[in-house]
This record gives C-alpha cells, structure tokens and sequence, in this order.
C-alpha cells in the first residue's frame, strides 16, 4: 500500500483521491516580477552611488605631482569653478613627491598652465583637488601631466613656525 491510500484511509474519506484545488500562478508570477525590478533597481543605485562604471567608461586620466597631499582621500572631487569634473582615482609615493591621478570627465579639457591645488572645503571640510584656468591654447593629452601644482597650506606647520618664532628658538641646535 503505498502513503497516499494509508494516509486517506485513516481520515475516512473512503479511500478517495485528494484532489487539490487548481493553482493560479498570476499573482505569484507579478510579485517574483516586482521583486526582480526592485532588486535590479537598488544594485543600480547602488553601484551609481559608489561611482561604480560597469562598462567601462570616457573619461581619461591625468596626472598630478604634489610636494604635501594631507588629509586628500582616493575619490576626492576634482572641480572647476566650483563644478565637480573628476575624482582622485588614485594616490601614490614617488618619493620625495606624491602622484595623483585624476579621472577627468571626457567634455572637459585640462590645459597646460592650469594650476591644480588642494583646497578645503568650509573651514574642517574634505580636501578636494581645484583647478584653476590658465589661458593656453595646449591642452594636457590623456595620461599627461599637470606641471603647475600647489600643495595644502599645512595649518599644523604654520602654527608650529610662529610658536617657534615667538620662544626664541632658531634654526640650528645649539651645541
């Protein structure tokens, strides 16, 4: 006897067949449907909100040398005008001097005598990379280099020069 028949004979349906009742699929379907997009929809945001580029994208790179990049994090906005054309795509030691490449927006030309610098943002705010226009007819090619540069005014640094000053202290130790 196989369970089907054991299992209806101890519920005294008189050996009958279940039948079960017939299944619409219509709103299982839609819900798995809505689900779909939604989760579609989120890794979309997702990845637009982490400047993630998917296929790949236009923009091009070009490189910039620094004396003192502090407090300059790796996706720090590169702007123009106060308008955000880039980020810092990456930050290495080639000692003495810090390279940093910035992720340009493909519409955007950089032009030789451009100055780039880092600036802050508010008084204690993150540390962007500025460009500031020049009036040269030659633009920077993909992978160049910025030559003009000017590093963070170290606050730190300042500070410790007029405490300095002001103790008395001078330049060489005595002895």
């Amino acid at each position: 006897m196989d369970q089907l028949e054991s299992n209806n004979k101890g519920k005294g349906n008189g050996g009958q067949d279940v039948v079960l009742p017939k299944r619409s699929f219509s709103v299982e379907f839609w819900v798995g449907v809505f689900s779909i997009a939604a989760l579609a929809c989120a890794a979309y945001l997702a990845m637009g909100l982490g400047d993630f580029e998917l296929f790949g994208s236009d923009k091009y790179n070009i490189y910039a040398e620094f004396d003192n990049i502090s407090g300059l994090q790796m996706g720090a906005s590169v702007e123009v005008a106060g308008v955000k054309i880039g980020q810092v795509s990456e930050i290495k030691l080639d000692d003495p001097v810090a390279v940093i490449t910035l992720r340009i927006e493909p519409n955007i030309k950089i032009r030789e005598d451009d100055i780039a610098s880092i600036r802050t943002k508010g008084i204690i705010g993150d540390r962007y990379v500025k460009i500031s226009r020049g009036s040269s007819e030659a633009y920077v090619p993909k992978n160049g280099r910025i030559t003009e540069t000017e590093s963070i005014v170290d606050i730190e640094d300042i500070i410790g020069k007029i405490v300095h000053n002001l103790s008395g202290g001078s330049d060489k130790e005595s002895e």
